[in-house]
């Protein structure tokens, strides 16, 4: 009779709870590491050699396209440019008196009063003078150049960093780097997905529908949320080999310069439409190495399905085979059930 009565209580069905298998639209995101980028950003650096004897902007400034930021010696450029301004007068004021004796010299020669060598030698000199008066031109112009490089303007609106040069420093051509000066808005933002995204990346860069404040978010160091969305600016031309990743570049919107060069940040990529999914809660998956399955119940005796599951969505998981839309899937009393075992579900309708 002990025997018996184990039996019947061996039989008794489990008591387990069971959620629908529903389908969704879902819009799945994707994370990625980013990192902030100016646009435009220009080494300011000097053309000429000498002293600073200027330095007219504050370090972190806003400055405007054109507006003087550092000065450099004139002296010695003043001094070429009036050199080379003299050197210019005398030279086309030689062409002048040797061009006049050409003409009186060709009058003669039609009246055959001059001997042919002393032309030709007066035609000679002539083009020798018109060589040098384009020579103390290009010398004069040499020294306006450098003059203006003595005085350095910025070359876009922008803000610049800390200088690298105080007054009385001595600056080399090419050389010393003065300040660097970049564009704050609007402002870019680099990440690298893998490859197999570049796809999808092309298409919504190209997409009329993706919604430019949405598709592309950004979270802050501070963990705040950016309020304006971005867009792709440019996708790189290759693949990195040996990461299989491609470098994306995008816009975004700076009014308040809350975004600078070199800020980290963490980006969301969000798919331009919803997609219609199967999803179930993600209590109801088991793992076993390395592979996915689930109970469901058929005719109240608990079976195991093998599933192909893809994302996570908050605490769902996105089923791709395996399920079908309406079936009942156990999610408490997995750990008491094997496959087989009779069950007594009770419905939930718990997301």
């Amino acid at each position: 009779m002990s025997s018996c009565a184990e039996e019947e209580e061996e039989e008794l069905p489990t008591r387990v709870t069971t959620v629908e298998v529903i389908s969704e639209e879902v819009r799945f995101t994707q994370q990625y590491p980013a990192t902030v980028i100016a646009l435009e950003e220009i080494d300011l650096r000097a053309d000429v050699v000498g002293y600073v004897t200027g330095v007219h902007v504050k370090e972190g400034q806003k400055v405007k396209k054109g507006q003087l930021m550092y000065t450099i010696d004139q002296t010695r450029y003043e001094a070429r440019r009036e050199q080379a301004a003299s050197s210019l007068s005398i030279a086309e004021a030689n062409f002048e008196r040797i061009k006049r004796d050409v003409q009186r010299y060709e009058a003669l020669m039609a009246e055959d009063a001059i001997a042919i060598q002393i032309y030709d030698d007066a035609v000679t000199a002539l083009r020798t003078a018109e060589q040098e008066v384009r020579s103390a031109r290009s010398n004069l112009e040499n020294a306006l150049i450098d003059l203006r490089y003595a005085s350095i303007h910025a070359p876009l609106d922008g803000t610049v960093g800390f200088s690298q040069v105080r007054q009385g420093s001595l600056v080399s051509p090419g050389e010393t780097l003065l300040n660097t000066i970049s564009k704050d808005d609007p402002i870019g933002v680099d990440f690298y997905p893998e490859e197999r995204y570049l796809r999808k990346f092309i298409q919504l860069q190209e997409s009329p529908t993706a919604e430019r404040d949405s598709i592309f978010l950004l979270r802050l160091p501070d963990g705040e949320m950016y309020p304006y969305g971005g867009q792709i600016d440019i996708i790189d031309r290759a693949v990195d080999r040996n990461t299989g990743t491609i470098q994306i570049r995008l816009r975004f919107d700076n009014p308040d310069n809350l975004l600078r060069p070199g800020l980290s940040a963490n980006l969301t990529v969000k798919d331009d439409l919803p997609e219609e999914v199967l999803t179930i809660p993600q209590a109801a998956v088991i793992e076993q190495m390395g592979e996915f399955s689930v109970f469901i119940v058929e005719d109240n005796k608990a079976k195991g399905v093998k599933v192909n599951t893809g994302r996570n969505i908050r605490d769902r998981t996105v089923i791709l085979e395996g399920l079908e839309e309406g079936q009942q899937v156990i999610v408490k009393g997995v750990q008491r059930i094997s496959d087989g075992d009779p069950v007594n579900a009770e419905k939930t309708k718990l997301r």
